[in-house]
């Protein structure tokens, strides 16, 4: 808990501090994040993100330098606000939790909601991404990155994915996570529940017959894409009522992961005359 206003909080200093360890075991620990609902984001950015989303931030460790720009002051001042409770610790404290985060100067717990398979679908998504096998939690983050600004209604990760929450997910998603919802599911599971929708399932496949825009995505649609290096799995593409392929230049062979669901969501949003929900 942060002291009575004009009392300064006391600054962390030991990495062996019982809040620090519980923080650095959610970095590097996916079953710590699970079990507690706990993810953590750094940043002065994602912090303002965070608020302005009104994500449940559980607690934030900030460095004593914080105080001394206007920027930080003013953030400050709206944890406080919004009642977060506040650690102060070194700069060296909050690196031994997430490398790079020392000179951010904070490092928040943010709590994930509660979000499943079926809560998802409930909300009835007309557009969502479903990432199998991507191991690169960068890639990862910059899909739901993506996803939030085309419109893009939520998240699912099936097997094989980074996880969504990771910190280095977080920051490439630059806080996607405060407000798309995401899910984690098994494939057989998610593919059966999008159908019972009526959500078409659109498959990207460099070998796939068909170009984006030839496909009708104004209609409920999910887009799947596969692993930065095998893509999706044989099953998938065979449950998939469209496998597309994205044009290009002679002699490229493929896209990244992220760059692929960049441009399926882009002509998403394209034949929705970029109107979102």
């Amino acid at each position: 808990m942060s002291p009575p206003l004009g009392r300064p909080e006391p600054i962390i200093g030991s990495p062996q501090n019982a809040r620090v360890r519980l923080a650095r075991s959610l970095e590097r620990d996916r079953a710590a994040r699970d079990r507690s609902r706990t993810y953590l984001a750094w940043g002065i950015h994602l912090a303002q993100e965070a608020l302005a989303a009104g994500a449940e931030v559980r607690e934030a460790f900030v460095a004593p330098g914080l105080e001394q720009v206007a920027e930080g002051r003013g953030l400050l001042e709206r944890l406080r606000g919004a009642g977060v409770p506040l650690a102060r610790a070194t700069r060296r404290i909050l690196e031994s939790i997430v490398e790079g985060s020392g000179d951010q100067g904070i490092v928040m717990l943010v709590r994930r909601p509660e979000r499943d398979l079926p809560g998802l679908m409930a909300s009835r998504p007309t557009l969502l991404v479903a990432a199998h096998g991507v191991q690169d939690p960068g890639n990862l983050g910059s899909i739901l990155r993506t996803a939030r600004a085309l419109g893009a209604e939520a998240l699912l990760a099936l097997p094989g994915c980074a996880d969504p929450f990771g910190s280095r997910a977080v920051r490439a998603a630059m806080g996607a996570q405060f407000t798309l919802p995401v899910a984690c599911a098994d494939a057989p599971s998610a593919l059966a529940a999008l159908r019972r929708a009526g959500v078409a399932l659109v498959a990207a496949d460099p070998a796939g017959a068909e170009r984006p825009t030839e496909i009708d995505l104004r209609r409920p649609a999910a887009i799947l894409v596969g692993s930065e290096g095998g893509g999706l799995p044989p099953p998938i593409l065979e449950a998939a009522d469209h496998r597309v392929r994205i044009p290009m230049a002679p002699g490229v062979g493929s896209l990244n992961v992220h760059a692929a669901a960049a441009a399926l969501l882009y002509e998403a949003a394209r034949q929705r005359g970029f109107r979102f929900r």
